[in-house]
């Protein structure tokens, strides 16, 4: 059986890299113009319970919401499963990587809603910042798994 090894300075490149991918998804990308700035937590889960019992949950406005959710989560999460791989070493206990990628996705996050404050096609919102740091908290788990448990296919 074949191994691959990703050296650290593999895995560098590769969360830089996936940043810079991040940094360019959600700053340059053109949005709606007009968009409302929202700083009401949770505003979303709201309005997607509400667009589910209007609209049903196979509504378009449904399924929008729900894949702007899960693709804040999802974005995280592959970035956070790369910082744990990357910050992760020797000696290094577990429970700091998990704590350095909860805290600099939080970061990153703030980070990127504050530009987005500050750009006319973008909006910031506060719930995006709760999914972000929900999402790199689940990749470094799901990193942590990965470095604990051996799957072998028969």
């Amino acid at each position: 059986m074949k191994r691959l090894v990703v050296g650290k300075g593999a895995q560098g490149f590769l969360l830089f890299a996936y940043t810079a991918l991040v940094l360019v998804g959600t700053l340059l990308v053109e949005g709606r113009p007009g968009v409302i700035t929202n700083l009401v937590p949770f505003d979303d889960l709201v309005r997607l319970r509400a667009s589910a019992g209007k609209a049903g949950v196979l509504s378009s406005r449904f399924v929008l919401g729900l894949l702007g959710l899960v693709g804040n989560l999802v974005m995280f999460a592959v970035w956070g499963f790369l910082a744990w791989k990357f910050i992760d070493g020797r000696g290094r206990a577990r429970w700091r990587n998990h704590a350095e990628v909860v805290f600099f996705g939080l970061v990153f996050s703030v980070g990127i809603e504050t530009v987005q404050f500050f750009l006319p096609t973008r909006a910031a919102d506060v719930n995006d910042v709760f999914w972000n740091v929900l999402g790199a908290g689940l990749g470094a788990l799901l990193a942590h798994i990965h470095a604990s448990v051996r799957l072998e296919w028969a």
